[in-house]
């Protein structure tokens, strides 16, 4: 069941990363300005920002599968509008209902993991795993096929994973999703508002984190094709780097129990910031692949982390039935991040050029790791298996 789980996640992981960089590929290819891909970066976040806490309320109330199917229906729809009309103005259609649809199925596979029998630790990592292996294969196809197919084809083929994700989801057994079924007994019933969470102060450092963790990564695969192409990098080499970053990912969250019982949750996630801010700061001033490769590495290390740590914050601390809300309360924060910072950054590069949005988000990341410092504590009862599923939950 978990694997199974794993296999749709991962497919849906692949086609949506895949066109991430494409449509800033595209865009840029347009004519588009610094601003403008701002924008549209900032359009992916704009509805999940204002209504993620709501679609979490509603995965509480009528749980994973239903929610899983509503998104999926409005990712196939977001592809096939660029594929029949491929125009700035379409990517815009794109981003706001792909943004608006993908909180739906997020959540699901994340209430639905987190609540599976064995290790919670264990489990949203290997979750998470498998989101960084979709981050390695979709940039590095897209970027293939955009290169030698153009950008329909690229789109098309994205569109195609959505629809295998969506049929599988719908032919797996309904047992599947029981533990991200509703757990409120009572349809009537209100659930506690999840902004009481904010009460706890690491809580809210390690939201703040994970927002400011996935407006980096999210940052890096708009601007860093823009970068990339002005010094006379190809499609494809742009995808191996971005792949590169997706890789280190994976590979370190491979360390995380090791890493969070010897440190802590809270200094770990508070080193992705230093990590990935050095790297940020690093890459405009270089145009050698192989530095550029490193970077774009030391950056999936850093970034790497940062989200499952604090998606167990935000299960550990909420339960079961408020799951749902808590876990749209932690998307909020991250859209906000995405929303507000591209905008942001999409002016500063139309006044200044690109490089120095690559200095502000790397200074932006260093400055906030200094007030958002958790202090370490130890992890207790980590699971002596290796395997994710182990009986030993995390409490």
């Amino acid at each position: 069941m978990f694997y199974v789980i794993l296999v749709i996640y991962g497919i849906y992981c692949s086609a949506l990363q895949g066109t991430r960089p494409i449509i800033s590929l595209f865009a840029n290819a347009q004519g588009a300005s610094p601003f403008i891909i701002g924008l549209l970066v900032s359009c992916f976040a704009l509805l999940p920002m204002l209504l993620a806490v709501t679609i979490g309320k509603w995965l509480d109330r009528y749980g994973a599968r239903y929610m899983i199917i509503m998104g999926s229906s409005g990712l196939f729809f977001s592809l096939l509008m660029p594929i029949l009309f491929p125009n700035v103005i379409s990517l815009f259609f794109t981003q706001l209902l792909a943004g608006f649809s993908q909180p739906f199925i997020l959540l699901s596979f994340q209430k639905t993991v987190g609540n599976l029998p064995g290790n919670r630790d264990k489990l949203i990592a290997t979750f998470a795993l498998t989101g960084a292996f979709g981050e390695l294969i979709g940039p590095l196809f897209a970027g293939f096929t955009y290169e030698h197919f153009g950008f329909q084809v690229t789109m098309g083929v994205c569109f195609l994973g959505i629809l295998l994700a969506l049929l599988c989801g719908l032919m797996v057994k309904k047992s599947v999703w029981k533990s991200g079924t509703s757990a409120v007994k009572d349809k009537n019933q209100v659930a506690e508002s999840p902004w009481k969470m904010l009460k706890q102060r690491d809580l809210r450092k390690a939201l703040i984190i994970s927002g400011l963790v996935l407006f980096s990564r999210d940052f890096y695969v708009a601007f860093f094709p823009v970068y990339a192409n002005n010094i006379g990098l190809a499609a494809g080499t742009i995808g191996i780097i971005l792949s590169i970053k997706g890789a280190l990912s994976m590979v370190v969250r491979l360390c995380q129990f090791y890493l969070v019982s010897k440190f802590g949750r809270g200094l770990v996630l508070t080193t992705t910031l230093i990590i990935s801010g050095m790297s940020f700061i690093l890459i405009p001033g270089t145009a050698n692949i192989i530095f550029l490769a490193v970077l774009s590495g030391l950056l999936g290390i850093g970034l790497g982390l940062g989200q499952p740590l604090s998606l167990v914050y935000a299960l550990d601390l909420t339960p079961p039935e408020s799951h749902g809300g808590a876990l749209g309360l932690r998307i909020t924060f991250n859209r906000l991040s995405q929303f507000v910072a591209p905008f942001l950054l999409g002016g500063i590069g139309g006044i200044a050029g690109v490089v120095p949005v690559f200095w502000f988000s790397g200074g932006i990341l260093f400055f906030s790791s200094y007030f958002t410092h958790i202090k370490p504590r130890p992890i207790p009862e980590l699971a002596d298996s290796t395997l994710p599923l182990s009986n030993n939950r995390h409490k």
